[in-house]
């Protein structure tokens, strides 16, 4: 016999738990009269975290848009609420929403207030939610991460296997549940990741509630295509050898072409460019790529501009080295240049 949610005993459904700090959270699924709830929530968010989670700058959510968020099924659409005991107000949210094309698979978002963030509220919102999420026949969560942020890919490394959605400049990553109890290694790097703004896993919900209030959805960011050739400088310093490491750390998640490009004449001699660009071949296989190499007697940036021309590439990798400071005004700052001349997108990885 199948019991549902709503005719379960309260006692069975509510969960008063102990944070790391000591503090005191009752977690619990939503409810339609958590509307007020929801709504004090949402405008207490920083403007920040409130794009992070709706993609939206608005302040309050209408009538319509809450009734979305809080009248769900605990089914297909099941979200979990923390509250503060002693003042009653929500403290976060947990949610999933199942996916049509696979009934195994729920889109995962997780919003929490801002000044009860690293706290391991996130993290205990998002296992009493993987608890409900099994009992309901979902085994996996997906979360979408921007490709352009290397720190996110970098810390979503081995989650599941990354695959490009054609409405979104974003790779969708398949974190599976571990069969039995918790959230898994998986899921728990898919929570740090939220929290730290990488993720974005609220992308398809904004536009499920547009839809769900008869709105016309935010339209999605379509790139031309997904990210197929990398071209990233090499060079013997801190910064160029961070650089090549995204570049490869991207180019091993994505499947893509990574091309490496070391200039000398003026700052070095042909035989260390070779040398750097052998160090580089060594690294990329490392990471299971083969690397195509460029050395160009040229200047840097003019040497990357050309290579990212010919090989008609989808994204520059550069370190940030002269864009700081004074030194960004000096003639010849690689990363300034590129990034106003290269015709494609250009990731400028910061060091500092």
């Amino acid at each position: 016999m199948t019991v549902s949610l709503a005719a379960m005993p309260a006692s069975s459904r509510r969960r008063t738990i102990t944070l790391r700090d000591g503090a005191r959270v009752t977690l619990r699924p939503i409810a339609p009269e958590d509307a007020p709830l929801v709504a004090a929530s949402f405008e207490r968010l920083s403007k920040e975290s409130r794009y992070r989670r709706l993609l939206t700058h608005k302040e309050t959510l209408s009538e319509d848009e809450l009734a979305y968020l809080v009248n769900v099924d605990h089914q297909n659409h099941e979200a979990i609420i923390a509250i503060e005991p002693s003042s009653g107000d929500a403290l976060g949210v947990a949610r999933y929403i199942r996916s049509e094309a696979d009934h195994e698979v729920a889109e995962l978002a997780v919003t929490v207030a801002d000044d009860w963030q690293r706290r391991g509220l996130g993290r205990a919102l998002l296992a009493r939610l993987a608890y409900r999420a099994r009992r309901e026949g979902v085994r996996k969560f997906s979360a979408f991460v921007m490709t352009e942020n290397p720190g996110a890919v970098k810390l979503l490394a081995g989650v599941g296997e990354p695959q490009w959605r054609h409405d979104a400049q974003a790779m969708e990553l398949i974190a599976e549940l571990p069969p039995q109890r918790g959230m898994g290694a998986q899921v728990a790097k898919v929570l740090r990741a939220a929290a730290a703004g990488s993720v974005v896993p609220a992308k398809t919900l904004a536009n499920r509630i547009a839809v769900g209030v008869g709105s016309t959805p935010r339209t999605p960011l379509q790139p031309p295509r997904p990210i197929r050739t990398i071209v990233v400088g090499a060079d013997d310093s801190a910064t160029g050898g961070k650089a090549l490491a995204v570049a490869l750390g991207l180019g091993a998640m994505l499947g893509t072409a990574v091309h490496v490009v070391s200039a000398y004449g003026v700052f070095r001699a042909s035989t260390e460019a070779e040398a750097i660009l052998e160090a580089a071949t060594q690294s990329a296989s490392a990471h299971g790529l083969q690397a195509v190499t460029h050395a160009r007697r040229d200047h840097p940036a003019e040497a990357l501009i050309a290579v990212a021309e010919e090989q008609d590439a989808d994204l520059v990798v550069v370190g940030d080295a002269g864009m700081s400071g004074g030194s960004r005004f000096v003639l010849g700052s690689v990363p300034d240049r590129v990034s106003h001349h290269a015709p494609c997108s250009v990731l400028i990885v910061r060091t500092r």
